[in-house]
């Protein structure tokens, strides 16, 4: 384990060991800052058991003597007047393809005495967003292969969570991490997760701008799980193109970036998704081919299948979007 660049080192009291809901203490170790956001921060680290008797690290306990990691330790203000969305989500999931909960604490900043809640999870080497990256600077896209690999993880992590009636809420390459080298792929940061209940509003300004779906766009408040299937479309088109499909400046223009690949909203859309809606609708045709043929257009490097997908998944109407177990047995998984 390295010893240089060491953020910081701290020992904690109170830490909970996730599968076994025991608390120790722990000796932290925080090397470097991997992600930042309106959410909080994420750093890297290493954690080791500490002796109660003495509090010092089980150096010479063989057994305990091992730094444990590296993980990635997400870092955001506890929630004081009501359980933690997220931390009960990742309580409850179990999935080899969704990214797994260690252990967990909370600890006060020293300055302001403000209380934030520690998520210590398992860490993979890199993410969809930065091979994507990667490849579009080489001038490539990423495997074929790796691409099926990497959508089929993806959908059987959709698959299970929806079983729960959980919608991520926030699908997009920078919340899917991934190892290069053995095509594993797991879904992270359940900070937006919520467990629809039907008939129960949420909040529509949610997902990332260029993975909102349409019905979201509209401001869409009784939703279901397929907003997540619209954000997989989207992230399987981008890992073909190399660049988001839907690029809008704003959540209206995003919807005309939409109409230019799936051609004018049907009016029935707009009203099963919100019948107060008064932006632009986008009724004029902005393409004169075909949808289908729009697609071949847009993805004329692709394989047929891949744009067959892309093209069952990619519509406006929620309820005609497959459910992850159609997407699994679409021919696009046949060599797999």
């Amino acid at each position: 384990m390295p010893q240089s660049g060491i953020i910081e080192e701290y020992t904690m009291d109170r830490v909970v060991n996730n599968k076994t809901s025991s608390t120790q203490p722990m000796t932290v170790r925080e090397y470097k800052k991997i992600g930042e956001g309106a959410f909080g921060t994420v750093v890297e680290a290493v954690l080791k058991y500490v002796d109660p008797a003495n509090n010092k690290s089980h150096d010479d306990d063989k057994n305990n003597s091992e730094w444990l990691g590296p993980f990635a330790i997400k870092r955001v203000p506890a929630q004081t007047e009501y359980k933690s969305r997220e931390l009960e989500i990742l309580r409850l999931v179990d999935h080899p393809n969704i990214v797994s909960l260690r252990f967990f604490f909370d600890k006060a900043r020293p300055d302001t005495r403000e209380v934030y809640q520690n998520l210590v999870m398992e860490c993979l080497p890199s993410n969809l967003q930065a091979e994507i990256k990667y490849y579009r600077q080489s001038k490539y896209t990423i495997p074929y292969p790796h691409m099926k690999a990497y959508t089929f993880q993806l959908t059987r992590a959709m698959l299970y969570l929806h079983g729960f009636g959980i919608s991520h809420r926030d699908i997009k390459p920078s919340n899917i991490l991934v190892d290069p080298h053995t095509v594993q792929l797991k879904i992270c940061d359940f900070g937006s997760a919520k467990k629809l209940e039907p008939n129960q509003p949420s909040v529509s300004y949610i997902c990332s701008r260029y993975y909102r779906s349409p019905e979201l766009i509209v401001g869409c408040t009784l939703y279901t799980t397929k907003i997540d299937i619209w954000g997989l479309g989207c992230v399987v088109a981008e890992m073909f193109l190399g660049k988001p499909i839907f690029q809008g400046q704003s959540p209206e223009t995003q919807l005309r970036e939409i109409a230019k690949l799936l051609g004018p909203p049907p009016n029935t859309f707009f009203f099963k998704s919100n019948p107060h809606y008064r932006g632009n609708m986008y009724t004029t045709r902005l393409f004169s081919c075909t949808v289908e043929e729009r697609f071949k257009q847009i993805f004329s490097n692709s394989p047929p299948d891949a744009i067959d997908l892309l093209l069952k998944i990619l519509v406006y109407d929620p309820e005609f979007r497959p459910s992850p177990r159609r997407v699994l047995v679409h021919p696009f998984f046949n060599e797999l």
